[in-house]
């Protein structure tokens, strides 16, 4: 037994529970007999079963253990978790694996968990007033974690449903847990908790490496084999996904670099258009375009107000240096977007509006209605205008696991554009086209939506 530790009747400690605890609301409730182990400075273990059966340290009546400063623990676990130990830490808590559940756990400081954090059921609540941090969260639905600070949580995982997200791509829980905290019968997996606790208490790690690159797409074909300046990748630009039917041009912005491509054209003012591509960065504006005789001709002006353009036709080295980089940048783009817009078709999409069951859930704006799939929310927005007289085309929603969201918009007739909404963000985002485990993230989220769908309507 720690020589540091003092046990006192839970009510003599009544100015030391943090505001909002249980124990501030109901340490009145509780007689002489009923014990707290109070640690007045920093303490360090190596493992704290929080257990009735083997109540910590050694006193039957314990019902909470509070440590007045930081808590560093490698292993924090208890099985039952219809009711357990509180504990109560004043300070930081530092532990290598959490697998708790039945008692309130409350941190006034931040929380950092080198490995697992697991809460089971719903006898149990963790509350963490500064940051938490977690290599991986395995949670059921039911337990609580109210985090006042930053959350960093960059795996989780839900048992229910087996599934959960990594790194912002969805995966699955074999693929983050070991075998042996999973029961696997013909195919149907499910998770053990108490197998999970005797893993942590043996001091063993319940994970895989979750820190290993994930697999992400890999294209059949490349649609720009090569960066040449010249009239064939102009040509295969304006041919390119971007390029919405009946459009003589499309833009975007990446990395602060605009680009316009436009095929040969007259405006709508009468004025004939070259077959081109137009870039500024922060320093200058570009021209490039496809002259009669299938030559390309190169401008260059610097961003400063009443600066002329110039010819760098031919120039070579340091003229065309930052146009080069700028011009690997719009094909790589390019490739990102035919590598993934093709793969979600507008005619799938505007069925989906068309069914019966959908079009009762399509709502305009506000409205929460939606399909649970028991791990992800799918919310389904119908075309409308705005107030300000503004049309808002139709889109699909899918919260994830991590509360970020995937927006697949019919905003034309030849792709479903995507955004993106980080967690805990209330404006939704341009996905960049450069950002390649964001794209294969929406491609996964909107393959298992189109799995679910064709469960639920068919």
């Amino acid at each position: 037994m720690d020589k540091n530790v003092q046990f006192m009747p839970i009510s003599k400690l009544a100015g030391k529970y943090p505001e909002g605890s249980w124990w501030a609301k109901f340490y009145g409730d509780f007689g002489e007999d009923q014990l707290v182990a109070y640690y007045g400075e920093d303490l360090t273990l190596t493992s704290l079963n929080l257990d009735w059966e083997q109540p910590f340290p050694e006193q039957k009546e314990v019902l909470l253990i509070m440590v007045d400063g930081n808590f560093t623990v490698e292993h924090l676990y208890n099985k039952e978790t219809d009711g357990a130990i509180g504990l109560i830490v004043n300070g930081n808590l530092n532990a290598k694996n959490i697998t708790v559940g039945g008692q309130e756990i409350l941190v006034s400081g931040n929380a950092m968990v080198e490995g697992v954090l697991c809460g089971s059921y719903n006898h149990g609540e963790m509350i963490v007033k500064g940051n938490l941090e977690a290599a991986v969260l395995v949670q059921d639905d039911e337990y609580k974690i109210n985090v006042g600070g930053r959350k960093t949580i960059p795996c989780i995982i839900n048992v229910w449903e087996g599934d959960g997200v990594c790194q912002e791509l969805p995966i699955t829980i074999q693929e983050v847990l070991i075998d042996e905290v999973l029961d696997i019968d013909e195919g149907e997996i499910e998770f053990s908790f108490c197998t999970l606790v005797n893993v942590i208490a043996e001091g063993r790690s319940p994970l895989k490496n979750v820190n290993d690159p994930l697999a992400v797409k890999k294209p059949d074909s490349v649609y720009f084999t090569h960066n040449t300046i010249n009239e064939e990748n102009i040509l295969k630009l304006t041919q390119c996904i971007l390029m919405e039917k009946n459009k003589p041009a499309f833009q975007f912005v990446e990395q602060g670099v605009f680009f316009k491509a436009q095929v040969k054209h007259v405006d709508a003012d009468g004025e004939e258009r070259d077959l081109s591509v137009y870039m500024k960065d922060s320093r200058h504006h570009y021209y490039i375009w496809v002259e009669s005789d299938h030559s390309v001709g190169l401008l260059r002006r610097t961003v400063e107000e009443g600066s002329e353009w110039e010819s760098i036709t031919g120039e070579s080295q340091e003229p065309l240096a930052e146009l080069g980089a700028c011009w690997t940048m719009l094909l790589t783009c390019v490739n990102m977007a035919e590598l993934y817009l093709r793969n979600i078709e507008v005619k799938f999409v505007q069925d989906i509006f068309q069914h019966p069951d959908i079009e009762e859930l399509a709502y305009e704006e506000e409205e929460e209605d939606g399909l649970w799939d028991g791990s992800k929310y799918y919310t389904f927005r119908k075309a409308y205008v705005d107030e300000d007289g503004d049309s808002r085309p139709a889109r699909i929603e899918i919260k994830t696991l991590d509360e970020a969201y995937y927006f697949y918009t019919l905003d034309n007739d030849t792709y479903v554009a995507r955004h993106y909404q980080p967690p805990d963000v209330c404006d939704l985002q341009d996905m960049s086209l450069l950002n390649l485990r964001r794209w294969e993230a929406s491609e996964q989220y909107f393959t298992r939506f189109k799995e679910f769908m064709a469960e639920k309507i068919g």
